[in-house]
């Protein structure tokens, strides 16, 4: 798997998830479903022609105990725990989770990854950033 050097202290604070089950669901034969307040599926193309698929999950933020608001967030293969970002406000701690991702797929690309769509066209990750730089 790529490394993403300094990639997690990327996008703020955050703590390892700790098991908590917040807003779970059930779905089919009664198992757990976690609600998802994004998600995104990346194919991550390597210099050597390797192909990874990355699936990033943002779970809905919900309040701590210390007032503080977590969003847990993952991208599957590069983590294997979950994070907890945690903002002022449940519209800060999911802002900094999807930041979050999108400096990790920055890094890919700057390493020389190639990112693509699941259909195989070009990922536009210049779209998404657009929304995090300021206007001139």
């Amino acid at each position: 798997m790529p490394s993403v050097p300094g990639a997690a202290y990327a996008a703020g604070t955050y703590r390892r998830a700790r098991g908590r089950r917040s807003g779970e669901a059930f779905g089919a034969g009664g198992r757990a479903v976690k609600p998802l307040a994004a998600a995104l599926t990346v194919i991550a193309v390597l210099p050597d022609g390797k192909q990874v698929e990355l699936q990033a999950t943002i779970r809905p933020p919900f309040q701590a105990e210390d007032g503080q608001w977590i969003a847990r967030v993952q991208l599957k293969p590069l983590q294997k725990e979950p994070l907890d970002v945690r903002g002022v406000d449940s519209f800060h701690a999911l802002w900094l989770a999807c930041s979050l991702v999108l400096k990790l797929l920055s890094q890919l690309a700057a390493e020389g990854a190639r990112l693509e769509s699941a259909d195989g066209s070009e990922f536009p990750l210049e779209a998404y950033l657009a929304g995090l730089t300021p206007k001139s």
